[in-house]
C-alpha cells in the first residue's frame, strides 16, 4: 500500500477497507479472522464458556497506521451496540 505521507489518508483507508480479506475457519486450531490493513481480528463463539470473543492481532499493522509515539501503537476504538467501550 502507498505511504500516507504522499497520499490522502481517506484513500488510503477506503483501499484498506476495500481490501478486507476474510478467512473462515478451517479446522479446529483457526478461527475465524477478518484482516483490514494488516490488522487481523479474529471473532468466534467459545463454546465452553458460551461467550462471543474478539481478539486483536496488531503485528502486521501497516505502516501508516501505527501512532508515531515509541511504541508505534494503533488507535483503536471499540464499540458494542453502538456505545464506545474502549478508546486508545
Amino acid at each position: 500500500m502507498n505511504s500516507a505521507a504522499n497520499t490522502d489518508l481517506s484513500v488510503v483507508a477506503d483501499t484498506a477497507n476495500r481490501a478486507a480479506i476474510f478467512e473462515p475457519m478451517t479446522n479446529e486450531d483457526e478461527r475465524p479472522t477478518i484482516t483490514v490493513a494488516g490488522v487481523h481480528v479474529a471473532l468466534y463463539v467459545d463454546p465452553a464458556s458460551r461467550q462471543f470473543r474478539v481478539s486483536i492481532d496488531l503485528d502486521d499493522t501497516e505502516s501508516w497506521l501505527l501512532r508515531s509515539d515509541k511504541d508505534s501503537t494503533v488507535p483503536l476504538r471499540i464499540c458494542v451496540q453502538g456505545d464506545v467501550t474502549f478508546e486508545g
